[in-house]
């Protein structure tokens, strides 16, 4: 009977607890409130929320709210929007109230309920690692990120925006593996030099292609906020299709595009301050006095009595009485260089039109005084659907831009300078002469002495029209054309910097103008089908027609005898020194076509071919095959790969091979004889007419260079995105350099008095390297999130093949890289224990000490290298080529703060540094801090003052010209979602940024300046602090 009761008793318990589920279970529906926002706290528009296995969802406003109505206990929720991780989440009803899981661990922390009659969730989406999936622009067309083949870098808006620069070039600069990207200048203006896997040809261009939607154009007059993305192609395999023109690689730039729905306005904004200009300044006055004391000890033997003895003569002497010292360094440079940028974009559209627009305003300030910049530029971007199988569109660039430029030689002037004296006079006024017999640096400052003006308008349109007449089939016809119009005034006066230097007694003046234009048409026929699920085939074919034309004329006088006249009356000069006028012309056509294969997306071909004819080599020789594949294999894929686990998203191994070809660096009349009549006497003392040959002479099978490429590369994404290594190898052989080269005397053919050059194809270089893109996601939390991407690239060139060996006027060696310099190699000072052997070198102690050429029997003695100095001890002694580039970019964000800090190296390449060169054993003046030869001082780097010698004097140019540098630092904050509602603001940045901040040099002498100028002395590059801000309506 017990046991029959507590039989019972557990299955009244049993029954109980199963009906109290139920209740709870089958609850009535509840209605859900809430808010998606971005990890910074911007809402998201847009994002769904709906219950699985159901037609049940809402979609977020504006503000991104919704609301979920008749939702039942245990719904599973998924949470999505385009660009986020999705996140699925159950409402659980407990005993304590309605509680949430999510299906992931990790997403718990990403939502947040309240409770109450409507329960709320704030939920937190982070930004999705898209990139297998994103979409790459490549040639004529796009292809998922996974599907690619080719060596391809693709860089979006945020990072192109990160750095607040007006380049959008220099915003990739240490980004890109195999991108080298180097400013040699800080003046206004000033595009940085690139090149994509090193140099490969000796006269030809080196730069690579830019593609602007579509069409080739130039980047630098494309403002970066107006930019979506830049797609960089390096290898054969994808720049093939571009034939000659893609032989230095391809950089694919894609303007921003209308979007339907809301009208979206964008004010970008910012203002940068320039800091110190990385240059030395001259000397001190104790420095300049002591220095004039060891001249005057090493031609007389003694320290001078009486000062009057080194400042010979009254006007100086009494400068120096004064403490009348100056830093022409820092007067020159006095000016507060700024840079502003005013950028409005609206974008807007309906289901069939949309637009894109921005107007540009940007201003620029050097750091000397009348160096500037004004650019206004206008942009519009126009998509129309006329029907379901017809679009077209048109996009249209127009700038502006005004500039005034200052002359190269002001710096070598400011440095060169007397320091005594005065610079201005009572009435703040800059003197002329700012004592006896010096004229001043500050010369180009004075009212109407220098100009350089430049007026540039550049115009960019290009229209299309896509055709879909059939699921499968797309042409697009694209024509492009660009306008390019500019006038350039100089002017230099009697007392401008430039005439003083370059020796000229009265002033000049001169206008060049250009009008440069080129049309380009290009239809794109593209079949893509889908055979028995497993084949994925596109086909493309291209043809291109190019043609580009220039005009210009320049006028020169001199003699000028009103300043203000400037460049604005040139009939005012006393001698009309020039005239001269030009025209060429240069066509193309091409044809091309591809084949994209994919087996089950594991195993990828791609096939290109394309023939390119130009108007500019010999005839018989205009035409060229330039043909490439590449076969990829996504290994993850495999069956095999499965026992590796989920910890794997991607693994595709690559190679690739083709030629491309090069004809660039040549004018568009190179393969023909270039000749000029004029009067000669005849024996009969009559004038007859006669032809002079000039420039170069006909060679009828002038063709093109030709690169043969070969590239492996690896592609890896681990732990759900955590991790990504982007690896390449390549290796190029271009061979049929295009090289000038002089015809023997022998032939009789001269140009004016020299011997006559021709075009020749001839030589072979080869370029070799590694590149590898390593990005990390180290932490990813809600509130807080680390990135960082590294980028390095070693690349070794050299010249393999010349057919009269080594030129060493143009300092071209085989085995050495193109850019190479040659010229003695510093060792030291001769010191005063080793005067007897310097006697044997031709020097004295206090003198330069450079290696000599063993090879070489000066006395013909048998004893090789010991011999009086002379131009054959000039040897090899470094490249411009660094041995590898390293980028290093973080950004961290914590709640609604950003950084970013980037910083690059540049290791392994030598520079000329005109400024460690500059140094002289005369009375000018020089550079502060040197450390000169002295009895006293036998351990310095640089020779005795006043000695006679001045052989090995240039070694002290040749230093290591590594260097790590922080490029940017940012630190950005968005402003909260619910403080910017109230001003019809959907988002509000403000930032600060510090712009080339730090840079730590190998070499010590270096201190001071920037090595990525190359040791030019024309114009230092300057850090730059910038403040600004993006908000969008």
């Amino acid at each position: 009977m017990k046991k029959l009761t507590m039989l019972l008793l557990l299955i009244c318990a049993f029954h109980t607890h199963i009906s109290l589920a139920a209740i709870h279970s089958s609850g009535p529906p509840i209605t859900i409130s809430g808010k998606i926002t971005a990890r910074d706290g911007t809402p998201i528009i847009g994002a769904t929320i709906r219950v699985k296995g159901s037609g049940t969802g809402a979609t977020t406003n504006a503000n991104g709210l919704f609301t979920l109505t008749s939702v039942a206990d245990n719904a599973v929720l998924v949470i999505s929007s385009m660009g986020y991780n999705t996140i699925e989440c159950t409402l659980k009803p407990t005993e304590k109230g309605l509680a949430v899981t999510t299906a992931k661990a990790g997403d718990a922390e990403n939502i947040r309920l309240t409770e109450g009659p409507s329960p709320s969730l704030h939920i937190t989406l982070s930004a999705a690692v898209q990139e297998l999936g994103e979409n790459v622009v490549i040639a004529y067309g796009t292809v998922k990120k996974r599907d690619l083949t080719g060596a391809v870098v693709s860089i979006k808006e945020a990072d192109i925006t990160a750095t607040p620069v007006n380049n959008a070039m220099e915003a990739l600069q240490g980004k890109v593996a195999g991108m080298d990207i180097m400013r040699g200048s800080g003046a206004v203006g000033t595009n940085p030099n690139i090149l994509l896997r090193g140099s490969r040809s000796i006269y030809g261009d080196n730069s690579p292609l830019f593609i602007v939607d579509g069409i080739q154009s130039s980047y630098d007059q494309i403002n970066p906020s107006d930019i979506a993305s830049i797609d960089i192609l390096k290898d054969a395999s994808s720049t093939a299709i571009y034939g000659s023109a893609g032989s230095n690689g391809v950089v694919i730039i894609t303007t921003k595009k209308g979007k339907a729905g809301k009208s979206s306005v964008n004010l970008d904004v910012f203002y940068g301050l320039s800091g110190s200009p990385h240059f030395f300044h001259g000397m001190t006055g104790d420095e300049y006095t002591n220095y004039r004391k060891e001249i005057y000890r090493t031609v007389n033997g003694e320290y001078p009595q009486d000062m009057s003895q080194i400042f010979t003569t009254e006007p100086v002497l009494d400068a120096y009485n004064k403490g009348k010292w100056i830093d022409w360094v820092g007067l020159i440079t006095d000016n507060t260089a700024t840079q502003q940028k005013y950028h409005l974009s609206l974008s807007d559209g309906t289901g069939k039109t949309k637009v894109y627009t921005s107007f540009t305003y940007t201003k620029e300030e050097g750091i000397l005084s009348n160096e500037n910049l004004n650019r206004y530029a206008l942009r519009m971007n126009l998509d129309r659907d006329m029907a379901s199988w017809m679009k077209l569109g048109t996009n249209i660039n127009v700038n502006y831009s005004i500039q005034n430029a200052r002359g190269k030689n002001i710096f070598t002037k400011s440095l060169s300078a007397l320091p005594l004296g005065d610079a201005y006079d009572a009435n703040g006024n800059i003197n002329p002469v700012f004592v006896q017999g010096e004229t001043t640096p500050l010369g180009d400052q004075l009212p109407n002495q220098y100009a350089d003006n430049t007026r540039t308008t550049f115009a960019y349109m290009n229209g299309y029209l896509d055709i879909k007449p059939w699921k499968d089939l797309t042409y697009r016809s694209v024509l492009g054309v660009t306008l390019n119009n500019y006038r350039n005034g100089k002017y230099w006066g009697k007392q401008a910097v430039s005439n003083v230097v370059s020796g000229y007694a009265s002033p000049l003046a001169a206008i060049y103008n250009g009008f440069t234009y080129g049309y380009t048409w290009e239809n794109i026929l593209t079949y893509n089908k889908t055979i028995a699920t497993d084949h994925q085939l596109t086909v493309t074919g291209v043809t291109s027609w190019a043609k580009n034309s220039a005009d210009y004329n320049n006028s020169l006088g001199q003699g000028q005898e009103l300043d203000y006249y400037q460049f604005y009356n040139l009939s005012s000069g006393t001698q009309k020194t020039g005239n001269a006028s030009s025209y060429e012309q240069r066509q193309r056509l091409s044809f091309a076509g591809r084949i994209n294969y994919s087996f089950r997306g594991k195993y990828l071909l791609t096939l290109t071919n394309r023939w390119d004819g130009v108007s500019h080599l010999a005839k018989g020789h205009k035409w060229s095959t330039f043909p490439a594949g590449v076969v990829a294999w996504r290994v993850s894929d495999e069956s095999f790969m499965q026992s590796a686990g989920n910890w794997m998203d991607e693994l595709k191994l690559r190679a690739g091979y083709g030629v491309t070809g090069n004809s660039g660096g040549m004018s568009a009349y190179s393969s023909q004889t270039q000749a000029a009549t004029y009067q000669v006497i005849s024996l009969d003392g009559k004038l007859a007419p006669n032809v002079q040959n000039y420039g170069t002479y006909s060679n009828p099978l002038i063709s093109w260079e030709r690169s043969y490429n070969t590239n492996i590369g690896l592609d890896l994404t681990v732990l759900k995105g955590r991790i990504t290594l982007n690896a390449d190898y390549y290796n190029t052989d271009t061979k049929g350099l295009l090289f000038k080269r002089s015809l023997p005397v022998t032939s009789g053919l001269t140009a004016w008095a020299s011997p006559l050059q021709t075009w020749q194809n001839i030589g072979q270089t080869n370029n070799k390297g590694i590149e590898i893109t390593l990005s990390t996601r180290n932490i990813v939390k809600p509130a807080f999130e680390w990135s960082t991407n590294f980028s390095f690239t070693s690349n070794k060139e050299k010249i393999v093949y010349l057919p009269d060996g080594d030129v060493i006027s143009e300092k071209l060696f085989v085995g050495q890289p193109l850019s190479t310099h040659y010229d003695y190699k510093y060792q030291g000072i001769w010191s005063t224990a080793d005067e007897a052997t310097a006697t044997l070198y031709g020097a004295k102690p206090g003198f330069v000490k450079v290696a000599t050429n063993e090879k070489f029997d000066a006395n013909g003695t048998g004893d090789k290298g010991v011999h009086p100095y002379s131009i054959n001890d000039r040897m090899v002694l470094g490249s411009t080529v660094p041995k590898w580039l390293l980028g290093v970019n973080n950004n961290v964000t914590f709640r609604n703060f950003d950084l970013n800090v980037f910083t690059m190296m540049r290791w392994g390449q030598m520079i000329s540094s005109s400024l460690l060169g500059w140094y002289s054993t005369t009375d000018d003046g020089q550079p502060a801090g040197i450390n000169y030869w002295t009895p006293e001082n036998q351990s310095a780097r640089y020779p005795r003052p006043g000695i006679n010698s001045t052989t090995g004097i240039e070694s002290l140019r040749y230093v290591d010209g590594s260097f790590i540098k922080i490029k940017t630092i940012t630190l950005g904050y968005t402003f909260p979602a619910h403080l910017t509602k109230y001003a019809h603001i959907s988002k509000g940045r403000i930032y600060a940024s510090a712009y080339n901040p730090l840079i730590i040099t190998k070499n010590r002498d270096l201190k001071g300046t920037d090595p990525e100028t190359n040791g030019s002395d024309t114009f230092p590059l300057f850090a730059t602090y910038v403040f600004g801000m993006n908000i969008t309506f």
